[in-house]
């Protein structure tokens, strides 16, 4: 090694004199990192857990008022349950002269009902949905109905399954079911 050479390294400071070690950096890094969780999970708490519990009066008893009588209670019970509530309407038995012909089924939608309906009827051994209708409003009915197939002449025992929707969304809501027959003659 020369002068020169000896020199010039003298002169260059060590890489990490003023510079932490490594490992301290790490750790350093670690810790804030930990900090900061933490401080996210006491503002979670605080944000599920720190609602102010008085928002409910205390003085709130429950159930109706008791200045109701017994008939105004049990009206305001029968209104809401009947609120979800909703009533299907089609006949026990369809007879068809054949596979393709129109059977009266006379499907419902009762004027009461709060809901669109949608039928469809479903074949209980094999599952098949031999019908199926487009909604249906409160107040109106179909009269008659064709089969998706042809059904060879028999007896089939059914299912049409009613399915409510939302008026506004026409979003289901609920569903309901009735046994039916269907006939098929020839």
């Amino acid at each position: 090694m020369s002068t020169s050479d000896f020199e010039q390294d003298h002169d260059r400071e060590p890489a990490h004199t003023h510079d932490r070690p490594r490992g301290s950096r790490k750790r350093i890094l670690i810790a804030l990192i930990a900090v900061l969780v933490l401080i996210a999970a006491g503002v979670a708490a605080w944000l599920f857990l720190g609602q102010p519990s008085d928002i409910f009066d205390t003085n709130a008893k429950s159930g109706q008022a008791p200045y109701k009588s017994q008939e105004e209670m049990q009206a305001e019970l029968d209104r809401i349950v009947e609120e979800g509530m909703f009533n299907i309407s089609i006949v026990s038995v369809i007879e068809f002269a054949d596979g393709e012909s129109a059977g009266n089924a006379y499907i419902e939608n009762v004027p009461g009902n709060r809901y669109v309906m949608k039928a469809d009827i479903t074949l209980d051994d094999t599952g098949e949905t031999v019908y199926e209708s487009k909604a249906i409003k409160p107040d109106s009915y179909i009269e008659s109905i064709t089969l998706n197939q042809d059904l060879e002449p028999g007896n089939y025992v059914a299912t049409a399954t009613f399915t409510a929707l939302d008026p506004d969304s026409l979003e289901e809501v609920g569903k309901a079911a009735a046994k039916v027959t269907l006939i098929v003659r020839k």
